[in-house]
């Protein structure tokens, strides 16, 4: 059975897919750059849903979709649900928060913990994906030079967005 939270993640799911693909692949910085924002979904998934298999399962449908539609075999399926698995360990180690964590809510984190969270799960999703990519050792300096670039347009975007709906996410 559908539940009204499983019903509006899979109308946003697509939704996310669409605009990364029609907007945020076309906006190229130094000829090579694009934000990934589609991430953003990942990162600000509640926290307190986040242990489920649905969680992972969304995550696999987001990367999938941005595989499907940028032809690259997986890569973004596997990143998705790397950064999807790992979050709660890395929450957990960024905030210093002495009460239930099934109550925690990125608003109740501060400026530091939420910028270092982001940043984090961005590094991890972009060298998975870049090195995926690649996959020559040769390339290992390129390819963490083009993770880096990437990471901080995407986090500069990511942070533009999540200032505009920080009342939706909480």
């Amino acid at each position: 059975m559908l539940t009204r939270y499983t019903l509006i993640n899979l109308i946003l799911i697509p939704i996310i897919i669409l605009v990364q693909i029609f907007v945020f692949n076309n906006i190229c910085f130094f000829h090579k750059y694009n934000p990934i924002i589609y991430i953003i979904w990942i990162i600000f998934y509640p926290y307190d849903k986040s242990s489920s298999y649905l969680f992972l399962i969304f995550s696999f449908l987001l990367g999938f979709g941005m595989d499907c539609f940028m032809d690259t075999g997986g890569i973004n399926a596997f990143s998705s649900v790397l950064i999807a698995y790992i979050r709660n360990f890395i929450i957990r180690y960024i905030s210093d928060m002495h009460r239930e964590m099934k109550l925690l809510k990125f608003s109740d984190l501060n400026f530091i913990q939420l910028t270092s969270y982001i940043i984090v799960i961005i590094l991890i999703h972009h060298l998975s994906l870049f090195i995926l990519e690649s996959f020559k050792i040769s390339m290992i300096l390129d390819v963490i030079k083009d993770a880096l670039i990437t990471s901080v347009f995407s986090f500069l975007f990511i942070i533009i967005l999540y200032a505009f709906f920080k009342n939706k996410i909480g």
